[in-house]
């Protein structure tokens, strides 16, 4: 980031790639348990299959607090069912 702080609260949108085992209805389920879970309410949610199938990724708004909050936000993220990453 060229040497820029964040400045919070900041809005952004994550991205998150999942295997695609779990029904779209399940997947966002468990994003949605994460969001909640650090008091997050996600916005302009979107959703996209990959090529072969293998991957839906989900793009969805956020609004964070504090630096400590992201952390926690990625750190739970981290362990949803079949995730292969976020961004």
């Amino acid at each position: 980031m060229n040497g820029e702080t964040l400045e919070f609260p900041q809005s952004f949108t994550i991205k998150i790639i999942l295997e695609n085992i779990l029904t779209d209805r399940e997947n966002k389920k468990n994003i949605e348990a994460v969001l909640l879970s650090e008091n997050i309410t996600g916005t302009e949610w979107s959703s996209r299959l990959s090529k072969e199938g293998k991957y839906l990724s989900y793009s969805v708004d956020v609004i964070v607090g504090d630096k400590n909050q992201m952390g926690r936000l990625y750190g739970k993220i981290k362990d949803i069912p079949h995730i292969k990453y976020a961004i």
